[in-house]
């Protein structure tokens, strides 16, 4: 979803560190403080996804089913940048 959101402002992540570029490119279009959780959030998902993917490294179910309802809830700000229904 935060690339997406990149793509439909015309902009593409470049470099070796492509997720963190999409963080803060994210953390600049949802802007208020209100989002600041969001984006730390979305900051604490993006490491723990470099963990599970290059290390040796697991999550618990309720860390899963938190990631889920983060997910929903970080769509559907995304969603309203884009006026998506």
């Amino acid at each position: 979803a935060g690339r997406a959101l990149m793509f439909s402002k015309s902009y593409r992540p470049m470099g070796p560190h492509k997720h963190l570029a999409t963080v803060e490119f994210v953390h600049t279009e949802f802007g208020n403080q209100l989002t600041d959780r969001l984006i730390t959030i979305f900051n604490k998902l993006r490491k723990k996804r470099n963990k599970i993917t290059y290390e040796i490294y697991s999550v618990s179910e309720d860390e899963a089913r938190n990631a889920i309802k983060f997910a929903e809830e970080f769509l559907d700000k995304v969603k309203e940048i884009l006026k998506i229904k």
